[in-house]
């Protein structure tokens, strides 16, 4: 345990910032709230980044997770100024394949550290976040040049929902796989 002095106390503060990013994302659909919200959002975002800056001096894939993050938020800047057109889809697209990977680097390297200190069940529970999170990237791919074809689009929308559902769970699953290895790594 002693391997990963700040692995630990960065995967706390991601934990707390998934956390603190679900609770503003109820509280933006408040009128007057919302406002508050939408900036407390964009704090524990900073928490996030923070958190797994701080994971990354440690463990190899949260630094490359990290550095992956940054692109995206270059690419999301981006695509916040090109709403509609083939080159939003691509942006999407884009911002998809690089939140995927961030949650590949990260599930796959603290797995392998859980992997290293005996928590297998904890490594699992990364494996099936990453797995969910690949099967929901690619099946959104999809959808959205399924979308373009108009006697296609009935059936994209209720693949999109499914897919929401899915990964709704995966975020969940993620969040109990960020809290159970930073305990396990005693932060």
């Amino acid at each position: 345990m002693g391997y990963y002095p700040n692995a630990g106390e960065g995967l706390k503060k991601m934990f707390v910032a998934q956390i603190g990013a679900i609770i503003c994302a109820v509280l933006m659909i408040i009128p007057v709230i919302n406002i508050f919200a939408a900036i407390a959002a964009i704090v524990f975002a900073v928490i996030s980044l923070i958190g797994l800056y701080k994971a990354g001096q440690d463990i190899d894939g949260c630094k490359t997770a990290f550095m992956i993050t940054i692109v995206n938020m270059v690419v999301s800047l981006l695509s916040s100024f090109t709403k509609i057109g083939a080159f939003a889809v691509i942006l999407s697209i884009a911002k998809s394949v690089l939140s995927l990977m961030v949650v590949y680097y990260v599930c796959n390297s603290v797995a392998g550290v859980m992997n290293q200190i005996g928590a297998s069940d904890i490594a699992s529970i990364g494996t099936n976040v990453w797995n969910i999170n690949l099967v929901c990237c690619i099946v959104v791919i999809v959808v959205s040049f399924l979308a373009f074809v108009p006697a296609l689009t009935v059936i994209a929308g209720l693949t999109a929902i499914v897919c929401t559902i899915a990964s709704l769970i995966a975020s969940i699953m993620y969040m109990v796989f960020l809290y159970k290895s930073y305990v396990a790594l005693g932060a």
